[in-house]
């Protein structure tokens, strides 16, 4: 039978409840403190570089994968598709807190997480209240990041452009992730229910990219400018036909990464999320391109 192919509807229902692990954590978030059982992490916060950029030099970004190259796959991360992506400029760290603080003094809009008690910002983590972290990445809507990056006078990075920062290399190889072949662990990002929280942009030095760009996987998922949609020869998979289609409406987009509550297993370079523009309650970051 095609839903079983591969074990494909097996891998199905395994991915998709991880899935759902981490959306509820997005719901379990917005309860009150005093409805949950208190876990103590320690709450890093420090300066960090301001506005450093990083050249990526041009060349070829492989999005999605061959079918037989991978064990599983959503429908909507195949074909295997190349694209000739131009030299840019990208932001070694992702738009911050303290970065949006100084956006939110002109006039941008506060963040869904932020909170003002006693003439302070706070920020709403999962189980307290804490001053707000200047060096953590900004959580905010793909709306929101657009706004800022168009008053910064920069933009969204592309799927392809995040493919080819975070997983391309100067002498041409494409790497599983950004920092090598080595599977994703604790020293490369925060991913993996470590911890329930981000932590400062410049937390995990070795899960840099060959470029030498930070977090670009953990801490938060990445928006990118790039509409949901299929890569041409998309067919819906047997096993779930609905689970991509259903939202190849131009209103929802691409994400890559993970955030701090994303299991490992989802954790692949052909892994797309996606969400609604205007959605406000995802652990999603971004960071520009110029």
């Amino acid at each position: 039978m095609p839903r079983l192919a591969r074990a494909q509807a097996a891998y199905t229902i395994l991915e998709h409840e991880a899935m759902h692990q981490e959306t509820l954590m997005y719901i379990v978030h917005q309860l009150p403190f005093d409805r949950k059982q208190n876990r103590a992490f320690q709450h890093d916060d420090h300066p960090v570089a301001d506005g450093e950029t990083c050249s990526v030099a041009g060349g070829t970004a492989t999005l999605g994968a061959d079918p037989e190259a991978i064990p599983f796959g959503w429908d909507n991360e195949f074909p295997r598709l190349e694209v000739d992506v131009a030299a840019f400029e990208m932001a070694v760290y992702p738009v911050t807190n303290g970065d949006w603080l100084r956006y939110v003094e002109q006039g941008g809009p506060t963040p869904e997480f932020w909170r003002r008690r006693a003439g302070a910002w706070v920020l709403q983590t999962q189980f307290q209240e804490i001053p707000l972290p200047r060096s953590w990445p900004v959580y905010v809507t793909h709306r929101q990041a657009q706004a800022y990056a168009r008053a910064m006078n920069v933009r969204l990075p592309t799927e392809a452009e995040y493919h080819r920062a975070a997983f391309g290399t100067p002498a041409g190889e494409e790497r599983a992730f950004p920092w090598g072949e080595q599977p994703p662990a604790p020293k490369h990002g925060n991913f993996g229910f470590e911890r329930f929280d981000p932590e400062p942009v410049d937390a995990h030095p070795q899960g840099r990219s060959a470029w030498g760009i930070a977090d670009l996987i953990g801490n938060g998922w990445e928006w990118t400018a790039t509409p949901f949609e299929p890569f041409p020869g998309f067919e819906p998979m047997a096993s779930y036909p609905q689970y991509s289609a259903d939202f190849f409406d131009g209103k929802h987009y691409v994400m890559k990464g993970a955030s701090p509550v994303t299991p490992r297993e989802l954790i692949r370079r052909s892994f797309r999320n996606w969400f609604y523009d205007d959605y406000p309650y995802v652990y999603a970051k971004f960071r520009c391109v110029a």
